[in-house]
């Protein structure tokens, strides 16, 4: 029996991975894949790969979406950034960021091996990457990931 998760599992925890990082974030952010400044950079709604980790055996996939987060002063996109690398921080999940000025990218894996990842771009915009673990391919595909995420009330 297999220990990965399904994918429509995959994609649940996936989503409130996300849906935990934004509530982070002030009231009026939101996940969008269309940026309203740059409706020409419109993100896809996830793309599921092949994970193959080094073994030509391994059949198991991997799901993996990008939002752009909107909502944010251009002016207030370094401290947005800034507030969910510490978010991770404290969750003590393992963090690393490449640079201390934009543009800038900070990286985490969840404890159940969720990756995510948010960038700042030097245009002062954001986005907000996911990634699941390695599931087994096959079985219920899951809903499809929403075109926009807001805050939980």
């Amino acid at each position: 029996m297999s220990s990965e998760p399904t994918r429509a599992a995959a994609l649940d925890q996936l989503y409130g991975h996300l849906q935990r990082t934004l509530g982070v974030l002030p009231g009026e952010a939101a996940l969008s894949l269309v940026h309203p400044a740059i409706p020409q950079a419109r993100l896809h709604r996830g793309v599921t790969l092949p994970y193959r980790a080094g073994d030509p055996g391994d059949i198991t996939e991997f799901f993996d979406i990008s939002y752009w987060v909107v909502g944010i002063a251009p002016d207030a996109v370094g401290a947005c950034f800034d507030h969910v690398v510490r978010s991770w921080i404290e969750a003590d999940w393992p963090t690393r960021t490449d640079r201390d000025a934009p543009p800038r990218a900070a990286f985490t894996q969840t404890p159940d091996r969720f990756g995510l990842s948010v960038r700042e771009t030097a245009d002062h915009y954001m986005s907000l990457s996911g990634s699941t673990p390695p599931f087994d391919p096959g079985g219920p595909m899951g809903a499809p990931f929403p075109e926009s995420i807001g805050h939980l009330f």
